[in-house]
């Protein structure tokens, strides 16, 4: 089943007007846009590696006169919560998350807006990642895939391979209020001809029945090495980890780009209001955004560029979610509706799905 491709334009996030302070009124620590310490927050373990050794060790030889510390979360939520719990005293300075907790985190005044000034590259990101009002856009895109152990056989296609019987107590699903669980449910709502804008009743019945399947809905340490090890057999990911994973496991995970609809995963680079060193970040965040630096991100772990004038080779572009003989299978998601539902829809999960 196919779907219209994602359209261009802003990403559906729309802004509260900005009126007052909160939080923290203090002034900058240090303002210089070529030195000082930067803190990053963002996603553990292999991210933070990753991002560490082709993102923020080039950007320190070239601005060898800023240190940037990055502090590691498990997950967007996590990383909200504790730049809330700091919001009178600051403590970070750029935070990376996905789209929809970055719009809740722009609507509270968590985050404040870049200025395009001192982030010129933000004017060549992909308009599906550009934000209303100049804050934090796109850092990576990424998509939803199945995650499949080298014993399967054959290689699955479409989603519906999770339903297989013989898949019993082998497939791995993170539940709601995590975005690949919430991906699937908005996948199999639209394969049932529902619209998530109205009511995901028809995914959350299609998932029910997916429950005797399920190995577990919180899957430890995560979906990548179960499959890795053979503990499951089938589980949803995301392809840019699934990738990196399975050139390290040299072929024991495998990933499947499923020859259906898919959702589009967006990380977005944001600065933090009141953020102790804003010159010094964005000089930070503009790197990031530059085609220099999101090649070498896209070709180390396989998230597609966000820069339009990025150019990775043709090998990996293949393996990210840009890859042009995929794009089409794009399920449109406005991803403040789902921040919006994100309570509704945990709880009906745990009533439906999760207590069965």
């Amino acid at each position: 089943m196919k779907l219209k491709p994602l359209a261009g334009g802003l990403l559906a996030i729309t802004l509260a007007t900005v009126a007052g302070c909160s939080g923290s009124s203090s002034t900058p620590t240090n303002d210089a846009p070529d030195s000082g310490t930067i803190t990053v927050k963002g996603y553990s373990g292999i991210f933070e590696d990753v991002f560490k050794t082709s993102v923020i060790e080039p950007f320190q030889k070239k601005h060898p006169k800023i240190k940037v510390n990055f502090v590691g979360s498990a997950n967007s939520a996590e990383n909200l919560a504790s730049l809330r719990a700091a919001r009178n005293s600051p403590d970070t300075d750029v935070s990376i998350m996905d789209v929809s907790t970055s719009g809740t985190g722009n609507k509270s005044e968590v985050f404040q807006p870049l200025d395009p000034a001192k982030v010129p590259n933000m004017k060549d990101i992909d308009p599906r990642g550009k934000v209303e009002g100049n804050f934090g856009p796109a850092l990576t895109f990424d998509s939803l895939v199945l995650l499949y152990n080298d014993s399967v056989t054959p290689a699955p296609t479409t989603w519906d391979a999770l339903w297989d019987p013989k898949y019993k107590g082998k497939v791995v699903v993170p539940a709601q209020p995590d975005i690949q669980g919430t991906g699937l449910m908005l996948i199999e709502n639209a394969k049932a001809g529902g619209d998530y804008t109205k009511s995901v009743d028809q995914g959350i019945a299609r998932l029910k029945q997916l429950a005797p399947n399920v190995q577990t809905w919180a899957p430890q340490p995560d979906s990548y090495t179960l499959v890795q090890s053979g503990t499951a057999a089938l589980a949803v990911g995301w392809n840019a980890r699934g990738q990196y994973y399975a050139d390290e496991s040299k072929g024991k995970l495998k990933v499947a780009i499923v020859d259906e609809q898919t959702i589009f995963q967006i990380n977005t680079i944001n600065l933090v209001k009141d953020s102790p060193s804003p010159a010094a970040a964005q000089t930070f965040i503009n790197y990031t955004l530059s085609p220099e630096s999101q090649e070498a991100f896209t070709e180390a772990m396989f998230y597609a560029p966000t820069n339009t004038k990025a150019k990775p080779s043709e090998e990996a572009l293949k393996r990210t979610s840009l890859d042009p003989a995929k794009t089409a299978e794009i399920l449109q998601v406005d991803w403040t509706q789902v921040a919006a539902n994100r309570e509704k829809w945990t709880q009906l999960w745990r009533r439906e799905i999760l207590a069965n």
